[in-house]
């Protein structure tokens, strides 16, 4: 494979999420990987095949770039320069032409022979540089921006079956998100699941903790205190084992501050001496709280497949997971983990006391076992193969 091939991985903020990050890193080794997006954070990367074109927010700054972008396109490559101009005019204020330009024009100027743009929602966005200029469009689709951004949204939902006939492939996360993906016109044909990669680095830190000895059982839950994440239903869990007298510590990773409703559900149900916040945790302090647990729990309403899940099972936690999106293709009853009904609380508080009641043979075994799915379906190695493989069929074409 030639590294004259330029693969842009769009995802609009940089640095961006753990799994853009890992695909970066990974494709980098066989193409030049081109960046663009907001510099949310300085962001070095070790590879020379890894070019950053960021857009500043600084005004100042960004004002100066996008200048210096226009003036190098209009000698190079006044083409462009027309089509991008031509493509803000869709925008109605100013305001949001600037916003569209500034961060276009870098693209422009350092055209790509692929795009992968991360999010559905930019799917209509970046159309016009398939349609104008030749350059070959991969969509990812992930769990929000499919399972319920289009039922949110008609105008998204109209914008994905305008929009998915004409991409030239798909990435989705799970085979229920492929499935999803169809009723927007997403051709099944085009769609190839890769599994969301877990590093080496994770999969090392697997150990089968010794089941604590304490009545106290003490629960992990990593996540925003989004609707879709089912949190109120694990607060009601809560409360019915506070009920059944059962002595628990939640352990709540993710935010700093909990949202109000998130704080009243709290109150009301006198939660608040059973449950720690810990808000954002780096990655090595986040494995070993997690690990210091005896369960985590993903209350969700709809999901992909949930990284913290496939992180949980990579090092040993047990889990417990409502039956939603893709789960289903991880979190095996009697195999895996535990699987729940989704909005069921009493569910959610009898799969806790069956894992603290379950031996510590029977969770080594399960915690093995869902090591070694996790081992063979989501090794980082061969996820960037098969990413590799589907830019190859797409250049190919």
């Amino acid at each position: 494979m030639s590294k004259k091939v330029k693969i842009a991985i769009y995802s609009g903020a940089i640095p961006s999420t753990t799994f853009v990050e890992r695909l970066i890193v990974g494709i980098a080794k066989h193409y030049d990987v081109l960046i663009f997006g907001v510099q949310n954070t300085p962001k070095l990367y070790a590879s020379a095949n890894i070019k950053v074109h960021s857009t500043s927010r600084s005004l100042f700054i960004n004002l100066i770039k996008t200048k210096w972008h226009v003036f190098v396109l209009l000698f190079t490559n006044p083409k462009r320069l027309f089509i991008v101009i031509k493509e803000i005019q869709k925008h109605k204020s100013l305001y949001s032409k600037w916003h569209a330009f500034t961060r276009l024009i870098p693209i422009m100027r350092f055209l790509p022979d692929i795009i992968h743009v991360q999010w559905a929602k930019d799917v209509d966005r970046f159309m016009f540089l398939k349609e104008k200029l030749g350059v070959k469009l991969i969509l990812s689709l992930r769990g929000a921006h499919i399972n319920y951004s289009p039922i949110a949204s008609p105008t998204l939902a109209e914008s994905y079956k305008r929009n998915f006939p004409k991409v030239d492939a798909f990435h989705a996360v799970s085979k229920a998100i492929a499935i999803e993906a169809q009723k927007y016109n997403a051709e099944a044909s085009k769609i190839k699941v890769i599994h969301s990669p877990i590093t080496e680095q994770i999969f090392n830190l697997y150990k089968n903790v010794e089941k604590s000895k304490s009545k106290t059982i003490r629960i992990c839950v990593v996540g925003r205190f989004h609707w879709i994440k089912g949190m109120r239903y694990l607060f009601d869990a809560l409360r019915v084992l506070q009920q059944e007298n059962k002595t628990f510590e939640c352990i709540c990773i993710g935010e700093n501050c909990l949202p109000e409703e998130a704080l009243f559900q709290i109150n009301q149900l006198d939660l608040f001496q059973s449950i720690t916040i810990l808000g954002n945790l780096n990655q090595e302090v986040l494995f070993k709280t997690m690990q210091s647990c005896d369960v985590l729990v993903l209350p969700s309403l709809k999901e992909g497949i949930a990284n913290v899940v496939l992180e949980a099972m990579a090092i040993g936690l047990p889990v417990i997971a409502t039956h939603c999106g893709g789960m289903a293709e991880v979190v095996i009853p009697n195999e895996t983990g535990w699987l729940v009904p989704t909005r069921n609380p009493k569910a959610i508080a009898n799969a806790i006391m069956e894992v603290k009641e379950t031996s510590e043979k029977e969770i080594q075994r399960i915690t093995e076992n869902a090591y070694q799915l996790v081992k063979k379906e989501f090794n980082g190695n061969e996820s960037i193969k098969k990413f590799e493989a589907l830019y190859q069929l797409v250049l190919d074409k």
